[in-house]
């Protein structure tokens, strides 16, 4: 594997939070993808900025926050399709660009970039066939117009993303008769449709309202409509450090965060990540690690149905 050292590999006490040499490691490798991103987007002149908890790390911390364990970027729809067009092209091995239309059975209604020679495993992902590569989420700001709309729109869209995603979970482990009978329809589904055509309907239903038409704008396909932002929080860039790179938040980042997270943002508190259950490795790849996460995975299942019976 080959990326720079960006931030020192030395464990560190950072907020009075020791940052391990483990963390040091994972971030590293997501400062290598965000570096990659930053400079595809900038040469096909795309909208890219950072986006929540790094939102935030880079406006406190100028880099992470010590707890955090991840980097989350946002782009407008435009800009993402654009995206899209050129990811095969830009991110070549190790990179891999992981959307629905990329990676057979990946479910998420937002892209992901991973680093295929390492390993992020979610133990419940374990039997999906996708990329499960160290990654950093790259989130789709879509245009709201009516409130109720939007959220009709995320409902449709989640169920249909929770049905797909039970297609890979493996039957006999599925503990419910009503499960049980979901995944074989939707496994019929997939192999008569193709898993990517029945996931298109949801990010059509995303695409309802163009950015250029609306004044409001909302991770749908993450976040739904808990936070709702005014489009002009975005209309400028500015260039802020971030652990040794220079990144890129939207002009309006105090209303941003204040929405996020509340006027006192900038005052340290800490909180749990989004992560903690993940499988974890910077020198071995996924493909690596999987059989034996799958079997450890498989065995923990099977002590929880007995004690249902």
């Amino acid at each position: 594997m080959e990326y720079k050292n960006l931030v020192s590999l030395d464990a560190e006490e950072r907020n009075g939070y020791l940052v391990s040499e483990e963390m040091k490691r994972v971030w590293n490798v997501q400062l290598d993808m965000f570096q990659k991103l930053i400079d595809v987007c900038k040469k096909h002149q795309l909208r890219v900025w950072c986006d929540g908890g790094t939102l935030l790390g880079a406006i406190r911390h100028k880099g992470y926050i010590p707890w955090d364990d991840d980097i989350d970027v946002s782009m407008p729809r435009p800009d993402y399709d654009k995206l899209q067009e050129v990811a095969k092209d830009e991110f070549q091995h190790p990179y891999f660009f992981q959307t629905a239309a990329t990676d057979e059975h990946y479910y998420r209604g937002h892209a992901q970039l991973r680093r295929t020679d390492t390993a992020a495993i979610r133990p419940s992902d374990c039997y999906r066939p996708f990329n499960q590569g160290i990654f950093i989420d790259i989130f789709v700001l879509d245009g709201v117009e009516d409130m109720q709309e939007a959220k009709d729109v995320v409902k449709m869209a989640n169920k249909r993303m929770k049905r797909l995603k039970a297609v890979d979970y493996p039957i006999i482990l599925s503990g419910r008769l009503g499960l049980v009978f979901r995944k074989l329809k939707w496994r019929h589904l997939v192999r008569k449709h193709g898993f990517y055509n029945l996931f298109k309907p949801v990010e059509e239903a995303y695409r309802r309202h163009a950015w250029d038409d609306c004044e409001r704008v909302a991770e749908l396909g993450f976040d739904g409509t808990k936070f709702i932002f005014d489009k002009h929080i975005f209309d400028h860039t500015l260039w802020v450090p971030f652990e040794g790179i220079t990144a890129p938040v939207p002009e309006g980042y105090d209303r941003f965060l204040r929405t996020q997270y509340g006027d006192n943002y900038m005052t340290p508190a800490q909180a749990p990540n989004n992560h903690g259950e993940l499988i974890v490795d910077t020198t071995h790849s996924y493909k690596d690690l999987m059989p034996q996460v799958r079997r450890d995975y498989k065995n923990s299942l099977w002590k929880r149905l007995r004690k249902k019976l």
